[in-house]
């Protein structure tokens, strides 16, 4: 199934959206010339009832003999003249019953004929009003006060307003697509101009080749959102392009590795079988091989360890353990190995130091530590301190050797990195200790960091969390 593209899903996001905002702002504006146009009536049909009321006080009639008018007859005149006011006075006969009049200035009342004749004014109130509401409930609006006497009936026609309501639906009903298919155009020009450093971020992303890992993505776009993805994609290029670098020397330098030793075992073979070799010198070629193989098979498991550590596949505990207990034991295998070199090997004393991690592997990082040691340093000794910072505690390996030049500081945790190839070869050094133990170091969450001066020999800190148990 073929995805669809963003700018599409985007311009009919916003097309969408627009038609929505541009559909409610119509009803919005319906509903509020509505809602206005009443309220204009009804309170229009108020200050109408106001003047009347206080025109009453001077309400005379012409004639001393009223006729008789229906309240239906009336309702019916009041509505064919789109609107009218209606005035009734109520008077008490001799009997004591109540008469309603219909009153118009300058004209004799006429009594209302066919009401109950014990008909309160509240029910001839609602007698009135149903017969005028039930003519034409929508088309107008009826008002009715009462003043002493008389009750003001006003009608008032909604007829001016409704023609104006329809006429603005109508323009609703017409602009209302051409602006949707406006907004829609405006929505894909929009879309394109938002969507333009993101297409060429895309295209330079696609033209950068494995051959080309140093080329990099134009930064700044236009957009702050896009130059923060193109500088993410850049900072990945570098490691990416570190990476690619690390596995070429990698590749490089495991081959010259193991090219060497299986150069020298083809080579004592070769010897051992070209002529009749006495039984020592064929127990020499032997055992020459031996020692290669020896060597390689500890770089192949030491190549083994950072593959499965670099890819995570390396268990490690994670449980408070005693550093001082490990360093004491570090500090013993270190007097034997320096043995032979007579360096003074010593542990200062310090108060119990627990830290969290893996004792099996915190064991192997300083052996890696005190054998680079005891490797490098010809004279003087070597001395291990337990040290506190924060959360954080540590051991330092600190020898008395040559030390390490400021250029190759950062260099020395690298593979195969040595700074004297052939003397570290004499050594028996094959650059992949300091590796091995920074990469412990951090499955632990801690770090090695490297200290030192040339001719002052170096300090090499194992730094771990601190255990709070």
């Amino acid at each position: 199934m073929t995805e669809p593209r963003l700018a599409t899903v985007l311009t009919r996001r916003t097309q969408r959206v627009a038609w929505t905002a541009l559909s409610g702002f119509a009803l919005l504006m319906i509903a509020a010339f509505a809602v206005a146009s009443e309220v204009a009536l009804r309170g229009t049909a108020r200050h109408s009832a106001a003047v009347i009321g206080a025109l009453l006080e001077d309400y005379t009639d012409s004639t001393r003999g009223p006729g008789g008018v229906m309240p239906a007859t009336l309702a019916e005149g009041l509505l064919s003249m789109g609107g009218q006011v209606l005035i009734t006075r109520t008077t008490t006969s001799a009997g004591g019953l109540s008469q309603v009049y219909f009153v118009s200035p300058g004209m004799p009342q006429m009594r209302l004929e066919g009401l109950p004749a014990s008909a309160s004014p509240e029910q001839v109130r609602r007698i009135l009003v149903d017969a005028i509401t039930r003519r034409s409930r929508w088309r107008f609006d009826l008002l009715q006060r009462a003043e002493g006497p008389y009750d003001i009936y006003i009608v008032a026609s909604r007829d001016p307003y409704l023609i104006g309501l329809a006429a603005l639906v109508g323009a609703v009903a017409v602009l209302l697509p051409l602006a949707a298919l406006g907004a829609g155009r405006g929505a894909r020009q929009a879309v394109a101009a938002t969507l333009g450093p993101l297409e060429r971020v895309t295209a330079d992303t696609q033209a950068i080749s494995p051959a080309d890992l140093g080329t990099r993505i134009a930064s700044p776009t236009g957009q702050a959102e896009v130059t923060a993805l193109a500088d993410s994609m850049n900072r990945m290029l570098d490691r990416v392009d570190r990476a690619h670098r690390a596995l070429k020397a990698f590749t490089a330098d495991a081959s010259h590795e193991l090219r060497t030793p299986l150069t020298l075992v083809r080579a004592q073979a070769q010897w051992a079988l070209a002529h009749q070799r006495e039984e020592a010198e064929v127990r020499d070629a032997l055992m020459a091989i031996e020692r290669e193989v020896e060597r390689t098979t500890k770089m192949v498991e030491e190549l083994l360890l950072i593959a499965r550590g670099e890819n995570r596949q390396l268990t490690l505990a994670r449980v408070p353990f005693d550093l001082g207990a490990i360093v004491d034991e570090v500090r013993e295998i270190t007097e034997v190995m320096a043995i032979d070199k007579k360096l003074a090997v010593r542990a200062e004393p310090a108060e119990p130091v627990w830290a969290l991690g893996d004792a099996d592997r915190t064991r192997h990082i300083l052996l890696n530590l005190a054998t680079n040691a005891v490797r490098y340093t010809l004279q003087g000794g070597i001395s291990f301190r337990l040290l506190k910072n924060g959360s954080m505690v540590g051991v330092s390996v600190q020898d008395t050797g040559p030390g390490i030049g400021p250029e190759h500081l950062e260099l020395v945790f690298d593979r195969f990195f040595r700074i004297e190839q052939s003397r570290s070869r004499e050594l028996g050094g094959i650059g992949l200790g300091l590796a091995i133990a920074r990469l412990l170091a951090e499955l632990q969450q801690g770090r090695v960091t490297v200290e030192s001066t040339l001719g002052d020999g170096s300090v090499f800190t194992l730094w771990l969390p601190a255990s709070t148990t």
